[in-house]
């Protein structure tokens, strides 16, 4: 039954953390030309690594306490924790991604009769692995934070009993 809570509580982290990115990112935003075209200026390309930013901290945070508090939850799983928490944060992230995604803008294309000199906002967009690949990356980590402080000191550290 933990294990189940456990899961269901990180896909709903999966679905909060998704609203949270389309909320706090800052989509690039391609400028209308004059001559009908749409570009992405330079300096608004940063703004698509700044969405992917967003993303990374929010798996970041939620999967490192999910995990720190997992490890508590269900300590019983012994080394198959390691593997449930990297499934659970993956599928959890892939969650986010696509909350975001429906939530955030449509994306340039999805404007109608766009004016010159306007501004529309690019879609949330994921381009790469590694973003997904950081949630379990935290999620570990909290594991073995978890891990860690549970450890209880020997009673005679550095004692030799013969």
């Amino acid at each position: 039954m933990k294990l189940w809570v456990s899961v269901v509580a990180m896909l709903l982290l999966g679905v909060a953390a998704g609203a949270v990115w389309q909320w706090q990112a800052t989509p690039a935003e391609w400028e209308v030309r004059a001559d009908g075209s749409i570009v992405l200026t330079e300096i608004a390309a940063r703004d698509q690594f700044g969405v992917i930013v967003v993303f990374v901290i929010a798996g970041a945070i939620v999967s490192l306490i999910w995990g720190f508090a997992t490890t508590f939850a269900l300590r019983d799983l012994g080394w198959r924790l390691t593997p449930f928490v990297i499934l659970t944060t993956l599928v959890a992230a892939v969650i986010a991604w696509q909350v975001g995604v429906a939530l955030g803008p449509e994306g340039p294309q999805a404007a109608v009769d766009p004016n010159v000199g306007d501004f529309l906002p690019s879609k949330l967009e994921i381009d790469s692995i590694p973003p997904f690949v950081a949630w379990p990356l935290f999620g570990i980590l909290g594991v073995v934070l978890s891990t860690w402080m549970s450890k209880e000191a020997p009673d005679h550290v550095g004692a030799h009993e013969f």
